[in-house]
């Protein structure tokens, strides 16, 4: 089974070195989510001082197979509307 690193990224690189037996970048994606996951719900209100938290996963070569990135703002996303039922 291959081997993926999920590397965390808030200012600062966080490195991980053990790495995780999956069976592909399927089974990576899902855990890429819930390591973020665990992550928002640790760092709780301090993750406004970021605004932004990354979890990269890599393969044993060292090439980067998923990203994702959770982001805040105080601002709505553009184009961002509420219908008018749900007012």
């Amino acid at each position: 089974m291959p081997r993926y690193f999920f590397h965390t990224q808030n200012g600062d690189c966080v490195r991980d070195d053990q790495g995780e037996e999956l069976k592909g970048v399927d089974a990576a994606r899902e855990e890429a989510v819930a390591v973020l996951g665990e992550i928002l719900r640790y760092r709780g209100a301090s993750f406004w001082e970021t605004r932004a938290f990354s979890v990269i996963v890599t393969d044993d070569d060292g090439e980067t197979v998923v990203s994702i990135t959770a982001s805040a703002s105080n601002d709505a996303p553009d184009g961002w509307t509420l219908s008018d039922g749900l007012q």
